[in-house]
């Protein structure tokens, strides 16, 4: 046997790989590979003894490159090569970023691209974003609320897709608001007067200067084999640098679940792996591979999690088959009852149940659709006391989602008050929202004039001389009485023994928040929005404070509970989750209008001179279906899912309950269900 038989027979005994896995191990290396890989399905063993494996035939690892989605995966993948016992130092692993940036600094080695500082904080890209947003609006005589979607986060996602597109400026453009796109020029006038590159600029710029070179700068044709991982969630930008840089030398080979593509978004295409791919890259023949068993969970959750994705329009069909038939493991629907105390809910009752036994804080996360869908349950955990931690969002009183209620709760508190600057942003914040016709110049003087007389909010609402000295119309006129007389009960009800619950819950049936809210927001993020204003109402109620106690409270707020973050457990969404698991997931609120949210577009970004950025966007619907799919898929051995009745329930638990008496466990979760 030879050396490298020997290394070969060492390495599989010590790890054994389905025939599934071995077939991509072992294929042919003049061949380019699509490998399907389900969830749990042990991709990266694949990825890590197929390089190896080409290593031993003589491929040499400098020759190689295998590329990752994130650092943490970067850093596990080159952990699992070492443990390989094979001498593949040489082999860089790298995020994508990574790699741009190593072509970027080459590129501007030779004078292709223009020195560049590269920012990677990303608080200074948002104070970027806000500054051209303020110009825009400055130009324009506009006045910017903070919660009418215009928000630095919001402008930086429709930047970062367009980029992903490969869309300039000049052809950028928006089925709701073309403000983005306005707000998208001026970031790249700025970037290129001062000189800087975000992680976003790394894959454009390297693939804009290698696109108008025909040498490529001595880049393509570098490697003999590229490994791709995640490759359901590459861009345009990134694919069109794949093909720039395997040029008609590499074998390329991609590796991912076109299940699992919940990044559309911000720029991904499942329609790479799903053949474009095959039909764009043709220097060798094709192969395709599935992985269709599953590590993770038992048969339970595998066939509920394929019966949930099984309807999907536009993608590839393929098994979900758990590695042991006998592994325990459950999809447990917990149907929530409206009336119930907030500490009595009983998906909070069951992760008090885990802790109380014991379960590890870090062996439980908790995912919602949206940070504002994940208010709610937020607040339950609150008033049972159970600690958790919020992956870098602010929890409960910063979410924005509150931000347009919080403003009218300000100005019903402060209705009677002499106007004082808070109480002047306020009012100019709220006047038109929704649109009241109130001028804008009118209304800023008569907000001055008051503060100069000292009068209040009621004055500048009820004041019939006051709206003619402004110039307003009848109109207008009639709206701000409204409006007054809407802050003014709510103030009075403020008094009663619910104190700012019963406020809220009259600016909630008064105000035509929806309206307000739906200027520049998505269907979807409306109605996050107007949940939030529920699940607020519902903490006023619980804390029984008064309207100028609620912002006290809320800040007062401690989802740690004092406890140190790993005795935390996990709150996050599920977008932030692929490739991670546990053994206790919980899903709250899966009901028809959260999971699928309402809406028909994924994004409203898109080229206005080219329809092929948008080619292989996928319906909504669809990729809610994949967002479920993700999060049940996370759980080892049960997944905790709440709804309403059985008419409210989502389609897509439907579809995974479906036919029931297949799996024990899960006719005993749907029986469960219908009591």
């Amino acid at each position: 046997m030879s050396a490298g038989e020997t290394s070969r027979a060492s390495r599989q005994g010590s790890v054994k790989l389905t025939q599934e896995q071995r077939a991509v191990v072992e294929a042919p290396g003049d061949a380019h590979l699509t490998v399907l890989a389900v969830a749990g399905s042990g991709k990266t063993t694949t990825m890590v003894h197929r390089l190896a494996e080409l290593a031993l035939r003589g491929v040499k690892p400098a020759h190689m490159r295998a590329v990752m989605f994130n650092k943490a995966a970067q850093k596990a993948f080159e952990s699992r090569l070492a443990a390989t016992g094979i001498d593949i130092s040489e082999l860089r692993v790298q995020t994508w970023h990574a790699l741009g940036f190593g072509i970027v600094r080459h590129l501007e080695s030779v004078g292709a691209v223009a020195r560049m500082t590269l920012i990677t904080d990303g608080g200074e890209i948002l104070r970027i974003v806000g500054d051209c947003i303020r110009e825009e609006f400055a130009e324009r005589n506009e006045h910017p609320d903070e919660d009418d979607g215009r928000d630095t986060e919001s402008c930086l996602e429709a930047i970062r897709e367009w980029k992903s597109m490969l869309v300039a400026p000049k052809r950028a453009g928006h089925a709701t608001d073309e403000f983005l796109a306005a707000v998208y020029g001026r970031f790249e006038k700025r970037r290129k007067s001062q000189g800087f590159r975000t992680f976003d600029d790394l894959i454009t710029d390297a693939v804009s200067a290698l696109s108008e070179s025909d040498s490529r700068h001595g880049l393509a044709d570098r490697f003999e084999h590229l490994v791709l991982d995640e490759f359901q969630d590459v861009d345009h930008a990134q694919f069109r640098l794949l093909e720039l840089l395997a040029g008609t030398r590499a074998r390329v080979t991609v590796v991912g679940d076109d299940d699992q593509t919940i990044h559309e978004w911000r720029g991904a295409r499942s329609a790479f792996i799903r053949g474009e791919f095959a039909k764009r890259i043709t220097t060798y023949r094709h192969l395709g591979f599935t992985l269709s068993t599953s590590f993770r969970f038992g048969p339970a959750l595998a066939e509920a999690a394929e019966r949930a994705i099984a309807p999907g329009q536009g993608r590839v069909a393929k098994r979900i088959i758990a590695s042991d038939p006998e592994q325990d493991s459950q999809l447990v629907v917990v149907t929530e009852s409206g009336d119930a105390p907030a500490a009595l809910d009983p998906l909070v009752m069951k992760l008090r149940e885990l802790l109380d036994d014991a379960t590890p804080a870090r062996d439980i996360v908790v995912l919602g659709r949206s940070w504002a869908q994940l208010l709610a349950m937020e607040w339950r955990m609150l008033a049972a006391r159970i600690p958790f931690a919020m992956d870098e969002h602010a929890a409960f009183a910063g979410d924005p989602s509150l931000s347009l209620l919080l403003h009218y709760v300000r100005a019903a508190q402060g209705v009677r008050m002499p106007i004082n600057d808070d109480l002047a942003k306020t009012i100019l914040r709220i006047v038109n929202r929704p649109f009241r016709g109130v001028s804008r110049q009118g209304i800023e003087r008569l907000v001055r004039d008051a503060q100069r007389e000292h009068l209040s909010i009621a004055d500048i609402c009820f004041g019939e001389d006051l709206h003619k000295i402004a110039g307003f119309h009848g109109g207008a006129r009639i709206e701000l009485k409204a409006l007054g007389g809407v802050l003014l009960k709510a103030m009075r009800r403020d008094g009663g023994d619910a104190g700012a619950a019963d406020a809220i819950r009259i600016l909630r049936n008064e105000i035509d928040f929806k309206e307000a809210l739906s200027a520049h927001r998505s269907e979807a993020s409306v109605a996050e929005c107007l949940r939030a204003f529920e699940v607020l109402e519902d903490f006023a109620r619980a804390s029984r404070c008064r309207l100028a106690e609620l912002e006290a409270q809320l800040a007062s707020v401690d989802p740690s509970q004092g406890e140190p973050k790993e005795r935390c457990i996990r709150v996050t969404t599920i977008h932030r989750v692929k490739g991670l698991e546990w053994d206790f997931v919980f899903i709250p609120e899966c009901d028809e209008g959260w999971m699928p949210l309402p809406g028909d577009e994924v994004s409203g970004c898109f080229d206005k001179e080219s329809t092929q950025a948008t080619l292989g966007r996928s319906p909504a619907i669809e990729s809610e279906r994949r967002l479920f799919y993700v999060g049940i898929t996370r759980a080892r051995t049960t997944c905790f899912v709440s709804c309403g009745n059985e008419e409210e329930r989502s389609r897509f638990l439907r579809d995974a309950l479906a036919k029931p008496e297949k799996n024990a466990k899960l006719v005993k979760v749907a029986r469960a269900a219908k009591r």
